[in-house]
């Protein structure tokens, strides 16, 4: 006898921004955070002052930093530092262990990008109601 498989539908709201890209609320490492969905990106990145602060207040541990660019004794984490981010939460939908890299800009939106979407089984975007829809099985 063949198990089936259930399938999952999660809508999530995302907000249109004047650029055309959406803002999508998820929750990294139990932190509530606003990014950019951006199917361009390749990867998830997030600004050295949203990692840091994650850092400082317990939601990155020093053995989510690979790599050595960051200060100890200032919480600092630099440019090009790939780090752990152990669970995304979008809508009811959780990913563990995604790689994300910090960029130095303090303007720099957090981007979710196609290494997150990739590991989602289907992807579709609602352009008229602004919704996110992912099917997994």
């Amino acid at each position: 006898v063949e198990e089936e498989q259930i399938e999952t539908v999660s809508e999530i709201q995302m907000k249109k921004m004047y650029s055309g890209v959406y803002e999508i609320l998820c929750t990294i490492n139990e932190l509530p955070l606003k990014f950019i969905f951006d199917t361009g990106a390749s990867s998830v990145s997030i600004s050295s002052v949203e990692a840091s602060f994650m850092l400082k207040n317990g939601y990155l541990r020093s053995d989510d930093i690979k790599g050595k660019d960051y200060s100890m004794a200032t919480g600092e984490i630099h440019e090009g530092t790939v780090i752990r981010l152990r669970e995304i939460k979008i809508g009811d939908i959780m990913l563990r262990n995604v790689e994300a890299s910090v960029v130095h800009s303090q303007q720099a939106p957090l981007l979710l990008g196609q290494s997150v979407l990739e590991r989602f089984g289907i992807v579709t975007i609602d352009n008229i109601n602004s919704r996110l829809i992912i099917k997994t099985k």
